[in-house]
């Protein structure tokens, strides 16, 4: 009896110490580490963006052989496939975090003209280091392009044409350009989905056809181009879905100045009397949007502008009537800020209206106040 119980003693030990060295941190397993893009370079500096889909490698036991992650961040310097040793470290956080997130860094005091590669890297208990994809870049003292998104076209149930413009091209070489999209993103990169311009880039338009859309769905897109000094994107971005017509005015702000009148088919100032849509708080009057010309209206709250589609435009209840935009009147404004309006012009063409910043009313006697910052998107028609 007393031979089976230390028998047992002894088993039980065995089995105890085998579960414990289950967990022992003592394999070190590299963790996988994601890529790095360069956003933008200058003369002594540059702007990295990390992200991380998943920490861990296709290993279901990591825990139990590597144990968690005790840092991860950006490895950087002037040779390339820089390391923890031979390199500079950005350290961003520890533990493992939720997955998948991105990170931005700025790298600081460099030397101009100076070629530098960047890559991401995670570090666990067990020892091990995984490193991401290289990325390089050149500092230099850039001028970046300008772009803007101009007309979005239907071409079949499942694409579209966008046309990307170069307003500009600055002293920054631009490899590639074109459009980046997504359904989720409303400040799409190219971490979405991209679609590349043929040819080289050059001041000017250029078409980009965008395939693989669900009929249905509201988009989000912008162009980008990819330079020597990192990623850049145009400024505004238009919302667009299949089997809407093209946009007109893709996405603009600007200020509705007191007491003028305004075009919303471009969303400009015009002095052509019969050719505005509305006046904007006339000289004494109430504050508000006055329709001209048979331009119509509707309000529809404070709903996500981007995520109004053209059919929403298309069954508001428009109107010719007044909209009061009166402060002092609390009770009956009705264009706080965030409030998004509907609209048809007097051409016919269906858009959308939102109000950014609503001035006060305007005191008798003052010389400034009564304007009004809103963000336009007129349509095409049919």
């Amino acid at each position: 009896m007393q031979k089976l119980t230390s028998l047992l003693i002894i088993t039980g030990i065995a089995f105890l110490t085998e579960a414990c060295n289950m967990f022992a941190p003592v394999d070190p397993l590299a963790p996988a580490a994601s890529e790095v893009s360069v956003e933008q370079v200058w003369t002594s500096g540059a702007t990295v963006r990390g992200k991380i889909d998943n920490l861990d490698p296709k290993n279901d036991r990591q825990e139990k052989k590597s144990g968690k992650i005790l840092e991860y961040g950006f490895v950087w310097g002037t040779q390339n496939q820089p390391t923890l040793e031979a390199g500079t470290v950005i350290k961003v956080g520890e533990d493992n975090p939720p997955t998948p997130f991105e990170f931005v860094r700025e790298i600081n005091r460099l030397s101009v003209l100076t070629t530098y590669y960047v890559r991401t890297y995670a570090r666990n208990q067990g020892g091990g280091v995984g490193y991401g994809p290289v990325a390089t870049f050149k500092t230099d003292d850039y001028v970046f392009a300008e772009l803007s998104l101009g007309k979005i076209t239907t071409t079949s149930k499942v694409s579209a044409d966008v046309v990307v413009n170069i307003l500009s091209l600055g002293n920054a070489e631009i490899s590639s350009f074109g459009v980046c999209y997504s359904s989720t993103n409303n400040e799409p990169t190219t971490k979405d989905n991209r679609a590349t311009a043929n040819g080289k880039a050059a001041k000017g338009s250029f078409t980009v056809n965008v395939g693989g859309l669900a009929a249905g769905t509201t988009y989000y897109a912008r162009a980008f181009a990819i330079t020597l000094g990192g990623i850049i994107y145009s400024d505004a971005t238009t919302g667009f879905s299949l089997g809407e017509p093209a946009v007109f005015t893709p996405k603009k702000s600007f200020t509705m100045y007191y007491s003028n009148p305004y075009d919303l088919d471009q969303g400009a100032l015009v002095s052509q009397v019969g050719s505005e849509d509305l006046n904007w708080y006339p000289y004494n009057d109430k504050p508000g949007i006055y329709p001209r010309n048979g331009a119509k209206f509707a309000v529809l709250g404070a709903v996500n502008f981007d995520q109004v589609k053209y059919s929403d435009l298309t069954r508001a209840n428009l109107s010719t009537g007044f909209i009061n935009g009166s402060y002092t009147d609390v009770m009956a404004n009705q264009l706080q800020n965030g409030t998004v309006i509907a609209f048809m012009t007097n051409q016919g063409r269906y858009g959308k209206l939102r109000v950014d910043a609503h001035g006060e009313d305007r005191r008798p006697g003052s010389a400034s106040g009564g304007d009004m910052e809103v963000t336009i998107l007129t349509y095409d028609k049919p």
